[in-house]
Order: C-alpha cells, then structure tokens, then sequence
C-alpha cells in the first residue's frame, strides 16, 4: 500500500539562480550548518531554506536534512527533474548505493520507450537501476526503509509549474528506484503543483515531472527531510 500525502504550506519568491548543488547535510535547528562555499550565493541560500522549514515542527523534530538546488534552463518541451511517476522515498545517506545525487533527467535507467510506452530498463520487482552505466541496488531491508516507510518526506518548491503529483491511497509496492508506473491512480487525487508555493510531501508522494511548454529558465528548491522524521499531517 502507498499512502501519498501532499499539501501547501507556505508561498516564497525563488531568486534567480542558475547552478546546482545536491544533497547537501544539514542541522535542521542550526541553519549555520549549511556551508558557505556553495556555487550559489550561500546567505541567499540559508534565508530562503530557513523561510522554508519554519513550517516544521522543529521544537519536536530536528535532525540532518539535505538540500538540493537544480537552477538551469530547461528546453520546451523537455522534463527538468525525473521523468516517470514515481516516490523519492527516504534518503539513507552514504550506507548504500541508492543512485541519489546524480538527479537529471533520465537517472535510474527511466527513458522514453517505442510505441508511447514509458518506464524502466528492468521493471522487475527487484530494486536494481543504473546510475551512469554502473549497477545500483538496494536489499530488501534498505528497499523497505527508503519506499515503504511511512516517516521521511520533503519541502519542495519551485518557480515554473512542472509537476504533478497525486494524492491517495493506491494499492502496490514502489519497484526499483521508487517507480510507480504501474501503480493505478484513477483513485487519486491528481493536482498540478504551483509556482513559488512550498508543498509537503511524504516519502510515498507520488508525483512526476511534466515537460515545459516553452523554454524557461526553472529553479527547483528540494529539502529531504531526516529517515525518522514523523509525517505531517494536515
């Protein structure tokens, strides 16, 4: 069972940047703790990710969060994160090969199929994808703890409507990588996620990225919250 959980929460004006930084540490109590040397203005950086916590339960609930911050421009008609409908599930830092990271358009072995058909090089139930040609895999217990836990989640928010996602309870088992593509939604709420508004989501949110309309510059701002961290409830 995937229970997918999303709501608004707070609404932020992006600044204009253009690089990248992925899964970067920090102490969600100290917001200090996010470097200074960053390829993107580092105060800038602290005061729009310190606007987008505040909605936590922080008194209750601190620990090591990670951010992720993919500026560029996107060509009309292309995909600016992920592709495929799918959950990020929980991020288990450096104690496995998850694939987390090198997250651009295409990673985990997601592509464009003949005959309209979408989805994975191996759609098996066994979790094992490809990040830059080398073989990622996650055992059972791991595979439980990032797409079947019901902690976890994220904040994320950015300036250019290219996302969907949807909320519900959907019968199945996230397969490798977190893909949901055979997953059936009909059941859900599908919504369309707005520019400059933070959404919560849970580690189960299902969502996919959608192609741009036109050629834009997008910012996307992502907070993946702590493994443990208790889900929200609206």
């Amino acid at each position: 069972m995937i229970i997918s959980i999303s709501y608004p929460v707070d609404r932020i004006n992006i600044p204009n940047w253009d690089g990248a930084i992925s899964m970067i540490p920090f102490d969600l109590r100290d917001i200090t703790t996010l470097p200074l040397a960053l390829p993107l203005p580092a105060m800038q950086v602290r005061r729009l990710v310190q606007r987008m916590i505040q909605v936590l339960p922080l008194e209750k609930h601190g620990g090591t969060a990670f951010l992720t911050i993919d500026a560029r421009t996107i060509p009309c008609g292309e995909t600016h994160r992920r592709g495929g409908v799918h959950i990020d599930g929980n991020y288990l830092g450096d104690t496995v090969s998850m694939g987390w990271g090198k997250e651009t358009k295409g990673w985990g072995g997601w592509k464009e199929k003949p005959h309209g058909k979408r989805g994975w090089d191996n759609p098996s139930s066994t979790p094992d994808w490809k990040i830059d040609g080398v073989s990622k895999k996650l055992d059972i217990d791991d595979h439980m703890r990032s797409y079947q836990s019901h902690t976890g989640g994220m904040l994320i928010a950015s300036d250019y409507p290219a996302c969907k996602g949807w909320i519900g309870c959907f019968l199945g088992i996230p397969q490798q990588g977190g893909d949901c593509s055979h997953i059936d939604l009909s059941s859900g709420h599908e919504f369309k996620l707005h520019p400059n508004v933070v959404y919560y989501g849970n580690s189960q949110f299902v969502h996919e990225s959608i192609p741009v309309d036109k050629e834009i510059h997008r910012t996307l701002v992502r907070i993946t919250l702590p493994e443990d961290y208790p889900t929200l409830i609206q």
